[in-house]
Order: structure tokens, then sequence, then C-alpha cells
């Protein structure tokens, strides 16, 4: 997969505060990319960089072989879908869609055939005329889509554009809307702060923290082998034990930590301090049967029901924290329960030393 969209180098800062800092990234053309991070960490910043909203301070952003930076906004060739939609109300639903093309002085029978091509696509067509303020939040999301790619952008731009929906309408929209990206083979970089949504979405999240990325990767690895106790922490629920490595020979490490002795595979010298970390769908209950098992007894302290599986939530010293998912019918009682994993599922990362 080539590079469709080559950020090299950026930065941005507004005052003393360093927004982005010397970011590159690549997206390959037909590649829908989520920036994932917290508020404040310069994703939506980015996003207004590649619009045209506002230029960077350092770095060069190209799009299909262009110089970004040479065009205003409006050359671009970039679609955008905005977190509040920005939609028209004194146009209706297909003159919002066919905007951007009278804008560029189309036709008006090519305009009528794209808008209409777009809105069965969105599943629009009978709310052609319809006003925009007789839209539910879900139509509305769907106008703003056909908007934005009724001018075939090189480049679509999605600033948490689901972000006002209820749950339930939320998870539909996500389906409809990776289906029809990919149906039309659209470049998208989607922004949002919320895991799941990128999870479910992406073939590549950028896991941003403080206007750099802390890891560029498919879903997968990020949930299942993220590179730093950041993206642990920001992406998914984990159980996290501080601990100390007591024996490390041939790519294992014996970790001692306050709940336990924990085994896991790395390099690590004897005396590391370390963050040993699970996630609670690899833990089960039940004591580890062998040498590729490792595991503690933990002292419970709450059960949370949450329908399709059940948390049971550790009593654990400051800073530490175990949960274990288990099915919502399996029941659990005593204060204490012995809890095992795999020795290869245990993630390991360095704990800073403190100055």
């Amino acid at each position: 997969m080539g590079a469709h969209l080559d950020i090299r180098g950026v930065s941005k800062r507004f005052r003393q505060s360093t927004v982005l800092d010397d970011l590159s990234l690549s997206v390959g053309q037909g590649e829908f990319l989520s920036l994932l991070g917290p508020s404040g960490c310069g994703k939506t910043t980015l996003l207004r960089i590649l619009a045209g909203l506002l230029a960077p301070d350092a770095g060069r952003v190209t799009l299909a072989g262009q110089d970004l930076g040479r065009l205003p906004a409006h050359r671009r060739n970039v679609g955008v879908v905005f977190q509040n939609y920005a939609l028209f109300p004194h146009l209706t639903v297909a003159g919002n869609v066919g905007f951007g093309l009278r804008a560029r002085g189309v036709a008006r029978a090519q305009i009528e055939a794209r808008v209409s091509e777009l809105l069965e696509m969105v599943r629009l067509a009978p709310l052609a005329g319809r006003a925009i303020t007789q839209l539910s939040g879900g139509q509305q999301q769907r106008v703003a889509m056909a908007r934005a790619l009724a001018v075939n952008p090189a480049l679509i731009l999605l600033d948490e554009p689901l972000s006002a929906l209820d749950r339930k309408l939320r998870e539909t929209m996500q389906v409809e809307l990776r289906a029809l990206l990919r149906q039309l083979g659209m470049t998208a970089i989607f922004v949002t702060h919320d895991q799941e949504e990128a999870l479910a979405l992406s073939d590549r999240i950028a896991v941003m923290n403080a206007g750099r990325i802390e890891q560029l990767a498919t879903p997968e690895d990020i949930y299942s082998r993220p590179a730093t106790p950041f993206v642990l922490d920001f992406v998914g629920q984990s159980t996290l034990l501080h601990g100390v490595v007591v024996e490390a020979a041939e790519g294992f490490l014996t970790l001692h930590t306050a709940a336990g002795p924990v085994r896991a595979v790395g390099h690590f010298a004897r005396g590391a301090r370390v963050l040993a970390a699970v996630r609670p769908e690899r833990i089960a209950p039940g004591p580890a049967s062998d040498a590729a098992w490792t595991g503690i007894t933990l002292p419970l302290q709450a059960q949370t029901f949450l329908g399709s599986r059940r948390l049971l939530h550790g009593r654990l010293p400051a800073g530490d924290r175990a949960l274990v998912e288990v099915p919502p019918e399996t029941e659990i009682s005593g204060d204490a329960l012995p809890i095992r994993w795999r020795v290869s599922d245990t993630l390991v990362y360095p704990v800073p030393e403190v100055a």
C-alpha cells in the first residue's frame, strides 16, 4: 500500500504550548486510519492542518503527490465531516448534498445525478426534499457524509462525527460508515477519543499523546500488544501489577509482585522495576495448571454485571488493579479467587526511574 497521504515532521505551537511535535505519518490509498487519544493530544489540530484551516509551523503534507502547503482549503480536494455536521438549515437534504458541486460550477444535470446517486447510497432518497431540521441525528450524519463525498475527494476527514448519537445508533452508524467508505475505496482520517469506535472502524490506529504518536498499528496489535503503558491504559482495560524481576533466563522472567509471583516472556535484568499487565478476558478462574500458565490468588472486592459478561474486581495495593472477565452466568463466592493466564499473555513494561 503506497503513501497516498504523507505527513512529514509536522509541528504546531500555540504560544508556549507544543500541540504537535515533529509528527510523521503515511496513509495508504483506501485506508481508514483513526487518530485516537485524549483531549489536547493534537489529533484535531492535525485534522485542521490537513483541511487547510491551520498552517503548520514546520513540516510538509502531500496528498496524491501534491504539496498541500501550496494550496488553500478550497483547492485541496479534501472532504470534511464535522462533529456538529455543519449542515445548512435553509437548504433541503438534496440542496446540502449538492452544495459543493454548485460551488464548483458543475452543470445542473450532473449535480442532480450525483446527488441522486449519493442519497440512494446513504438510503435517504425519499427525504431529498425534506428540511434539515426535520431529520434525526443519524439522518443528519448521513447527509453530512453524502455532502462530503459528493465532490469525490481524494481524502475525507471525520471529526468525531458520531459522538452526538446515542450508543445504539452510534454502533449502527459505525457499520454503515465503514461499509460506505469501503464501497467507495475512500481514504479517510477519523478523529475520536472513543477507543471502541477506533477498534471497530479502523484499518490502523495512531494512538496520540502530547502531540506525538505513541503507537501506529492495526487494531488487533494496538489492543493485544500495546507498545507503551500509555497505550495499554488508554485502549481497553487491564490487570496491572507493579513488580521487580527476581529471575531472568532464556527469555523468561519471574516477577515479584504484591499479589504474588508472576511469570512472563521478556528481556529485563534481574532487579529491574517493571509493570506487568494482562487483559481481563485472558484470565480464567482457577490455579495455574502447568509451566505455560501463571497466576495469583486474587482478593475479591466487587463484581460488576454487564449483560454479556461479568467483571471481577480485585483488592490490591494502590497503583495496582485486577480485572477478570468471566461469562455472565459464572457464580463466584468467597473473599479470594485463584486466577490464571498464559505466561505469553503477560505484558511487561519498564517502570521509569524517579530522578
